[in-house]
């Protein structure tokens, strides 16, 4: 079924019918019982706490020294995130933060090059959203200050994530 399908027949539908259907989904599905309670009640922190909380978890997920976190996981949390739309700056900011939490993480576990390669690609896309909204030279400014700090995840990944941010520098 399509959107405008959709709409037809809700169009068509009683009020009391919609209500019950609308409370039935919120009842059924998780995912949108966090829709209408972000809705209903909008705090952009706690949301974005919520999702830095869940990011923090996959990139610990560990065994023998090397990490278990999927990018693929990963880009789906920033997929829900970005779904409440709460703003290009709190998506900036989990961005930001994914990134920041993996160069943590990659001193302490070896991380696939897959994985390295998920998190060139999820910098890609936060110098891309900032440079849409005209704050691309800030963002800029705080990698490159991120990637220049010893303290930061490994010279090697540093390097790539140097690497890459070099290729994608917006004119």
């Amino acid at each position: 079924m399509g959107k405008i399908q959709l709409k037809k027949e809700i169009q068509s539908l009683p009020r009391e019918q919609l209500e019950a259907m609308i409370l039935e989904a919120y009842e059924a599905r998780k995912e949108i019982k966090q829709y209408f309670d972000y809705f209903i009640n909008p705090d952009v922190n706690k949301l974005t706490d919520k999702y830095q909380l869940e990011i923090s978890k996959e990139f610990h997920r560990s065994k023998r020294g090397y990490t278990k976190a999927r990018i693929t996981n990963i880009r789906r949390l920033y997929k829900e995130f970005q779904g409440f739309h709460p703003g290009f700056d709190k998506e900036i900011e989990l961005l930001m933060y994914a990134i920041t939490t993996a160069l943590e993480c990659e001193r302490a576990f070896h991380f696939s090059d897959t994985l390295m390669r998920g998190i060139g690609s999820l910098m890609i896309l936060m110098v891309e959203i900032a440079d849409r909204n005209l704050v691309a030279d800030n963002i800029l400014t705080r990698l490159t200050a991120l990637l220049a700090d010893e303290r930061s995840g490994t010279r090697y990944f540093r390097a790539y994530l140097r690497e890459v941010l070099q290729e994608v520098r917006p004119a």
